[in-house]
């Protein structure tokens, strides 16, 4: 019995470790544009580090202290499929030209903020 106890004590904090550290990438990219203009920002693809909330927080910070203000930011949920997630980017790109705005990019230096 006392090793069956041990072999547990030994296995179980593996067990739980695993799946953090097999835990597949997740991808996004974020939207923001500002309310009474045609400006519409777009991420690069990228690793998502946090929650998407958190994101699009980060996001519109990051646009107010540029200087722009009213902004609405926005992170599809992220997904361990890249393609996909390109793809979505590539759509929400296409989506806002037909629309008349101007695109600007949001280049992965500055956005999302790095821990």
């Amino acid at each position: 019995m006392n090793l069956r106890i041990i072999s547990l004590t030994v296995f179980c904090p593996l067990a739980v470790a695993a799946p953090q550290a097999f835990a597949a990438e997740q991808w996004t990219f974020c939207v923001a544009s500002e309310a009474g203009t045609n400006d519409v920002w777009i991420s690069e693809v990228f690793l998502a580090p946090v929650a998407r909330e958190r994101l699009e927080t980060e996001l519109k910070s990051v646009l107010e202290r540029q200087g722009h203000s009213h902004i609405v930011a926005q992170c599809p949920q992220p997904s361990e499929d890249k393609v996909a997630v390109v793809n979505a980017q590539t759509t929400a790109e296409e989506f806002n030209r037909k629309l008349g705005s101007v695109l600007h990019d949001m280049p992965a230096h500055d956005f999302p903020q790095r821990q």
